[in-house]
């Protein structure tokens, strides 16, 4: 369900019916309530009266907040992973990989993947922070991150590869305070020219 969303395909204001979703995926009506409720406190989904399950509309808010809670969140973790790798707590072999598959996936035309492979990007290097209240903290807020990804991408496209680059370098190097400075300068940077791509999305 979440794919289709994410995908476009269930338009924000549809309704989300419990026996067609069974059907339509072949299974019974419990997992598509529980993933429902998941949906829901994700921000996909909200439950209206004599409507049941229905697809949220994004608003200019929701992506304002989810860009704060990103710098609350990213940037900590991010310094404390360039730490953890410096000191070979971690390695970098996951980061190494994601950076090449996106690398590939993009240049091939795979946008799909390669904005998976972005998504990855930082949900590996808060999982590096090795900071379990971060993971989770994190974790609610990948599919939205995902859905705008997926939307905006065109927006900042060469920017993104640089800065993630120029992050991997800082990580590796264990310079924690200039790739925390880097994080939250990757995610600021990237919050205008996603409202401006957004626009014809947000309900207000």
């Amino acid at each position: 369900m979440l794919r289709s969303i994410i995908a476009g395909e269930a338009a924000p204001g549809s309704r989300l019916k419990e026996r067609e979703l069974s059907e339509r995926f072949e299974v019974c009506r419990i997992p598509v309530r529980q993933a429902l409720q998941r949906l829901e406190s994700e921000g996909f989904v909200v439950a209206e009266p004599r409507r049941g399950a229905v697809v949220r509309p994004m608003t200019r808010h929701d992506v304002e907040e989810l860009f704060d809670a990103r710098l609350c969140i990213e940037p900590f973790a991010t310094r404390q992973a360039a730490l953890r790798l410096f000191a070979g707590i971690e390695a970098a072999d996951a980061l190494v990989e994601i950076l090449s598959s996106a690398q590939t996936q993009f240049a091939g035309g795979d946008e799909a993947e390669g904005i998976s492979s972005n998504l990855r990007f930082h949900a590996e290097i808060v999982r590096l922070s090795g900071n379990s209240l971060l993971v989770r903290s994190l974790q609610p807020m990948l599919g939205r991150m995902e859905w705008i990804f997926r939307l905006t991408h065109g927006a900042r496209e060469g920017d993104q590869a640089g800065e993630h680059r120029q992050l991997y370098d800082a990580l590796v190097q264990g310079k924690g305070e200039l790739a925390a400075a880097q994080a939250y300068a990757h995610i600021e940077l990237g919050r205008a020219p996603t409202l401006a791509a957004l626009a014809p999305y947000l309900t207000r």
